[in-house]
Parts: structure tokens; sequence; C-alpha cells
């Protein structure tokens, strides 16, 4: 199992549009096969926000099906543009978890 981190900076003008987007895709990223979970979570900046993606796929190989889906393209260039700097992105595997 793996988590897939991903922070992508804004400014506030664009937050609607972002989630707009995102809500119209979401439904169908939890579908993909091997994807157990999206979570959407947002921190403020001075003068942009940071929207935060966390994910958990089965496996890398899932997440990098994905990657190669229309959906994600399709989504991916509608969102990008609305960046005000390079994302970044952090795939993370688990060593230890209290519950």
């Amino acid at each position: 199992m793996i988590k897939r981190i991903v922070m992508m900076q804004l400014l506030p003008k664009d937050e609607p549009l972002f989630k707009g987007i995102f809500d119209g895709a979401k439904q169908q990223i939890r579908s993909q096969p091997g994807c157990e979970g999206v979570e959407l979570l947002r921190s403020k900046g001075e003068g942009f926000i940071n929207i935060w993606t966390i994910s958990l796929w089965h496996s890398e190989e899932a997440l990098n099906a994905y990657r190669d889906t229309d959906l994600f393209l399709t989504t991916w260039k509608a969102v990008k543009p609305l960046f005000t700097a390079k994302t970044r992105a952090w795939t993370l595997t688990s060593l230890d978890q209290l519950s």
C-alpha cells in the first residue's frame, strides 16, 4: 500500500474553479483499479492557497496506471494552468501505524 501526497499552490480566486474540476473527477479517480481513497485538503499561505491531495493505492504500479489514463491527463490539463508554483509530490510507504 502506498500514499501519494501532492501539493499544488494557487491563488484564492482560483480555488472554486479547482474544486469544481476536482468534484467532477473525484468519484472516477476513486473508482480506478487499485485506488482505496482520495482526500482533498487545503492550507493558507501569504496570498495563495495550497491544495493537497492524499490518495491511497494498492501499489505504485496502480498509481502509474491511473496516471496514464485519459481521466488523469484531462484533469491535469484542466488544473495545471491554475498553479502559481511547481507542484510537489511524494509517494510514501507506511513503516508503522497506530489506529
